[in-house]
């Protein structure tokens, strides 16, 4: 599972619009130490410019001109670059990384729709999870099935005919696990669990608000910045990707469609403001919510709320907000905060990887 897709986008529908071609590079299968896993993704253009990274410098100018290749030739492909041996140094790419990296090259054009990449974007855009099945082997190689909460699409691999496969795909969606499937003679297939995209709200549009909102748009987070008051003398600072509403309190629902928030954080350094914000997320609180400033005001807070409020609200909330990285700058603090955010909704610890043998092995 990658959640790479949206910082390709951008590039993608750049490319898309100018009707040039693209070759659609994905990781399928690794075996030890590796930069990225199976589901991670980059873009190479006909003059080979890149856009993502998925060995960290390792292979990526051989990649590019195998993917230019892809490209001129409208055929798929399956690169693989073995890293494991110490003869590789001496013999090979000299690329040092430790491990096995399996690639599929797609090349994507007016001709074939820009399929797959097209479907995922619209799903992207409609902060959707979806799954994608795409053969890397065998008769399968370059064919594609999509699934999301509704349906089952043919992008060359009809559910119809391939129905081991659709199940698959819709069991992957509700267990939100990246897997490889064996169809046997047919080929080996990457099940990719593609989540819904991180859509953080900001409740407060104060100039603390922007280096947080920058720093969440940087990961390419969809990012809301909402504030109650009627002229907000800091809306030309916030980056241009970054949605900003105007709602007072009570009205946050008509304002924003929650269902799709990820995490919010209160900051308007209005206490009645803040209190009338919790009470509006109570009905459906995301995974994470946090309120800037000391524990104390956070206890002032919570008693704003009647009981099924609090006992709905509490479990989410973190106050003060961030990880403790020693640092009081507004930058230091969006830092902070982000991380802490990023960690919650990875399901990660934020303990150092040197403690985590598990990752750092990885």
């Amino acid at each position: 599972m990658s959640r790479d897709l949206p910082a390709l986008l951008p590039a993608f529908y750049r490319l898309r619009d100018r009707q040039e071609p693209v070759a659609l590079c994905t990781i399928v299968e690794t075996e030890g130490s590796t930069y990225r896993k199976a589901g991670a993704r980059m873009l190479v253009d006909a003059n080979g410019i890149y856009y993502g990274v998925l060995g960290g410098g390792c292979f990526e100018g051989d990649l590019v001109e195998r993917a230019r290749t892809a490209i001129s030739t409208g055929k798929p492909s399956l690169v693989e670059y073995d890293m494991r041996g110490d003869e590789d140094l001496i013999w090979g790419l000299g690329l040092g990384c430790n491990g096995l990296v399996k690639l599929l090259l797609e090349p994507l054009s007016p001709r074939n729709d820009y399929q797959p990449l097209a479907f995922l974007a619209e799903a992207v855009a409609g902060l959707k999870p979806v799954v994608l099945a795409t053969g890397f082997s065998g008769a399968t190689v370059g064919r594609s099935m999509a699934a999301d909460e509704e349906r089952l699409v043919d992008l060359g691999l009809n559910p119809d005919e391939f129905a081991p496969l659709a199940k698959e795909c819709r069991g992957a969606l509700e267990k939100g696990r990246t897997r490889i499937f064996d169809a046997g003679d047919t080929g080996r297939v990457l099940i990719d669990v593609i989540p819904r995209q991180h859509h953080l709200l900001i409740l407060g549009a104060g100039p603390d608000a922007v280096p947080m909102a920058r720093t969440a748009a940087d990961l390419h987070w969809r990012v809301t910045v909402a504030d109650h008051r009627e002229k907000n003398p800091g809306a030309r600072h916030f980056p241009e990707a970054v949605r900003q509403v105007h709602t007072v309190p009570e009205a946050l629902a008509d304002a924003v469609d929650l269902k799709t928030v990820s995490a919010v954080l209160v900051m308007t350094h209005n206490f009645n403001a803040d209190a009338g914000f919790l009470r509006s997320l109570a009905a459906k609180p995301p995974a994470y919510i946090g309120l800037l400033g000391p524990t104390a005001r956070r206890a002032k807070l919570l008693e704003e709320l009647d009981d099924g409020q609090r006992a709905a609200l509490e479990p989410h909330i973190r106050g003060p907000v961030g990880l403790d990285i020693g640092g009081e700058s507004p930058a230091s603090i969006a830092l902070a905060a982000i991380a802490e955010i990023h960690a919650v909704l990875e399901g990660a610890d934020a303990s150092p990887l040197d403690l985590t043998p598990s990752r750092s092995a990885a």
